[in-house]
Order: structure tokens, then C-alpha cells, then sequence
């Protein structure tokens, strides 16, 4: 599973990529290290207002809960979803593909590796760094915060370069999935064809010592 990314990119690199403003500016830090396991906030851009970057809390929670966040996380951890469940009909996701998609901004995410009996996390990204969307659903409480589920499908041959113990990896897209990703028009056909066909971008990666 998939707990930590990165997002370092500055607020100007993510306006001018994504053709976007920030809905709270002064609200936005980059940060080399997001824990979800840790209540984090990410940026994101919905389908609901594609021309914005708003935040939301990672882990994703049912639209009417009204308890404190890590209760829900310790009994149904939804920092990741895969693409499977979402089409599985789970009533924590209702609708959520169709009608409720969005990206998170990242500009790397940490896999990991088993090296000489130890885990080791790898940070994996883009070469320059650059910024870029991860597929993922939300929900919005009634107090009006936003939470979010990275969406996960699993690896093929365009991520086999990438060292990675899980079969799963992060669902990236490029600039044209990005545009039918948060088009509220696209169908759930439209949204497979995305899943099925879909290639890594050019990934590279480093390993980071020690990881928990």
C-alpha cells in the first residue's frame, strides 16, 4: 500500500502545469515528506471545480461521518482504494468514481524495497522533480471538509524498472487522462479505458535509508 508521497514543487510550478490558481495560497507548503498515517492534508484539484486547487484530508471518510478521523482510519484504513473495489459497489465509495474524482498533486511517491534482509524506502519521481496528478476519489463532509483515496491498479511492464513490493502501484496521469479524469461528462467507460490502457510515466528513483 501506499502511505507517503511528496509534493516540493512551489505554488507558481503547479499554476502554470496544471492551469490552475490556488482557492488558499497562503494555506499551501511543500513538503518532502506527506505521512498519511499521520491526518495529513494534501493539494487537490476536483471535478467539481477543475480550475482549482483546494485541500483535503488523505484518508478517505463517508460523507455523513461525524467522529474524529483516526477512529475511522483504525477500523477502515481508505488512504488507498483500488480501482477493483471501486467497481466492487462498496458503500463507503457510492458513486464516488462516477461522481466524485479528483487528483492529488504530488511530485513523488515512496515505494519500497527488500534489501539484504531489510526494508528500504524508495522515493520515486519524475527526473526534474516535476509535478504530477494522482488519480484519486473524495468525498465531502458536512462540515465541508474534503477527504480523499488515492486510487491504486496494478503494476504491469511500464512500472517494472521501479523496485516496489507491492503489486499495486499509484494510478498517473498524463496531461490527456488528466483532462478526461476530472471532466464530469466522461462515463465509466470512458474511466476504464483510462485503467486498461494505461502506461507509467518515466519514473525514476532513489533509495532513502531506514524506513518504518
Amino acid at each position: 500500500m501506499f502511505y507517503k508521497i511528496s509534493n516540493i514543487a512551489n505554488k507558481d510550478s503547479i499554476e502554470r502545469k496544471f492551469q490552475v490558481s490556488f482557492q488558499f495560497p497562503n494555506l499551501y507548503e511543500p513538503k518532502k515528506l506527506i505521512e498519511g498515517l499521520k491526518e495529513s492534508t494534501v493539494a487537490v484539484i476536483t471535478n467539481a471545480e477543475p480550475d482549482k486547487v483546494t485541500y483535503a484530508i488523505w484518508g478517505l471518510l463517508p460523507e455523513n461521518f461525524e467522529d474524529n478521523w483516526s477512529v475511522f482510519q483504525d477500523v477502515f484504513n481508505t488512504l488507498n482504494v483500488s480501482m477493483e473495489t471501486l467497481q466492487s459497489g462498496n458503500k463507503i465509495y457510492n458513486n464516488a468514481l462516477k461522481q466524485r474524482r479528483c487528483v492529488v498533486l504530488s511530485t513523488g511517491f515512496y515505494t519500497t524495497l527488500l534489501s539484504d534482509g531489510s526494508v528500504e524506502r524508495c522515493l520515486v519521481h519524475l527526473p526534474n522533480f516535476e509535478p504530477f496528478p494522482i488519480a484519486a476519489i473524495y468525498n465531502e463532509l458536512t462540515d465541508g471538509f474534503m477527504t480523499c483515496s488515492l486510487v491504486l491498479i496494478p503494476s504491469n511492464d511500464s512500472f517494472k524498472n521501479i523496485p516496489n513490493l507491492s503489486e499495486l502501484k499509484p494510478l498517473v496521469l498524463n496531461d490527456k487522462e488528466l483532462k478526461q479524469w476530472l471532466d464530469t461528462s466522461t462515463s465509466l467507460d470512458g474511466i476504464n479505458k483510462i485503467y486498461e490502457k494505461h502506461h507509467s510515466l518515466d519514473f525514476v528513483f532513489e533509495v532513502e535509508p531506514s524506513v518504518v
